[in-house]
């Protein structure tokens, strides 16, 4: 318990203020998240569209920081993104995005949805089922574990090293953890066995070829609609002229498939050129540049360090899963 007390009496010290003050009183939100996670990015991008104050808890999730007793009392699954407001938690992105949407949505804080009821309400809802349910983690490691199958991946070969070892260190961590806290031992080992699960499927390249071909059968879907998109409507967004929690999705989406290679794959050829001219468009929002951008500064520091310096930096932060990188190997091959 005094570890705990610990913890989140530490949450002063690591909490960084995300957007600028909206109002005198603000609204008390706190973000756990980490900047490069999918789900969080949900949250935030829905956070700034809103125009709505939050502050950030930033979780290293390679490290392993989210396995933790005192974040697994915050949410025993162990994942990010998970707000707090105030003695209410709200674990899972589309929970808190649906959340904030129901409960800060009065005066100046825009909505990001249609007028319930309507044609567009009800395709919102439909387009964001669509892409909320692709399998996404299949598909980002399985084009970090398989890079044949896609296009040029815009992480360096560092950072995809540790994203390989991630499985090994972590599944190794939770054994770790199980033994020694006993009162989350179920815990750890239902979220062990779901990662062993994911690390067979992203080493499958018949499994990860499949969740591809759900991505591009969503985005063919997206097209489709963005074609009927003319006349008064041609500046709408996905659903409406209103940009909406689907567009949030979306937004979250491409920019993951960019980052992956996947883009240099479905955009070539002018293929979809619908959809091409929508990102280019969300891409000006300014909401979605500081989504993308926060821990910027944290980032570019990383990235001035030497050689020898980053290697210090990395193997500090992530100790761990580095050392499991050949485990990590050769369960690879042994699963080919």
């Amino acid at each position: 318990m005094a570890g705990m007390q610990k913890n989140i009496s530490s949450d002063v010290k690591n909490i960084s203020s995300d957007v600028k003050k909206s109002g005198e009183n603000g609204n008390g939100l706190i973000l756990y998240q980490n900047y490069q996670s999918y789900f969080c990015l949900k949250v935030v991008f829905a956070l700034h569209e809103k125009k709505l104050k939050f502050k950030s808890h930033v979780i290293d999730l390679y490290r392993g920081e989210q396995f933790e007793p005192w974040f697994v009392r915050i949410n025993p699954k162990c994942e990010v993104p998970v707000l707090k407001d105030g003695v209410k938690i709200i674990p899972d992105s589309r929970r808190i995005i649906d959340y904030i949407e129901d409960n800060f949505s009065n005066g100046d804080t825009p909505r990001l949805l249609p007028e319930k009821g309507s044609v567009e309400f009800q395709q919102m809802g439909r387009m964001r089922d669509l892409i909320d349910n692709l399998p996404i983690g299949l598909v980002t490691f399985g084009c970090i574990f398989n890079p044949q199958m896609t296009g040029r991946i815009r992480l360096s070969n560092q950072e995809i090293r540790i994203r390989q070892a991630r499985f090994a260190a972590h599944e190794n961590l939770l054994t770790d953890l199980s033994e020694k806290n006993k009162e989350f031992k179920d815990h750890y080992l239902v979220k062990k066995s779901g990662l062993m699960r994911l690390f067979k499927l992203v080493t499958d390249s018949n499994e990860v070829d499949k969740g591809i071909l759900d991505v591009e059968y969503a985005l063919k879907e997206v097209e489709k609609l963005l074609v009927t998109h003319e006349g008064d409507k041609k500046k709408w967004w996905l659903c409406c002229e209103k940009f909406t929690t689907a567009d949030i999705s979306l937004c979250v989406l491409l920019s993951r498939l960019h980052q992956i290679g996947l883009t240099d794959i479905f955009f070539k050829d002018n293929k979809l050129p619908h959809l091409q001219e929508y990102f280019k468009r969300a891409q000006q929002r300014e909401a979605y540049k500081k989504t993308m951008n926060q821990g910027d500064g944290i980032l570019n520091s990383f990235v001035c360090l030497d050689t020898k310096e980053q290697m210090f930096v990395a193997v500090g932060s992530v100790a761990v899963i580095l050392a499991a990188a050949g485990i990590a190997t050769f369960l690879i091959h042994r699963n080919k």
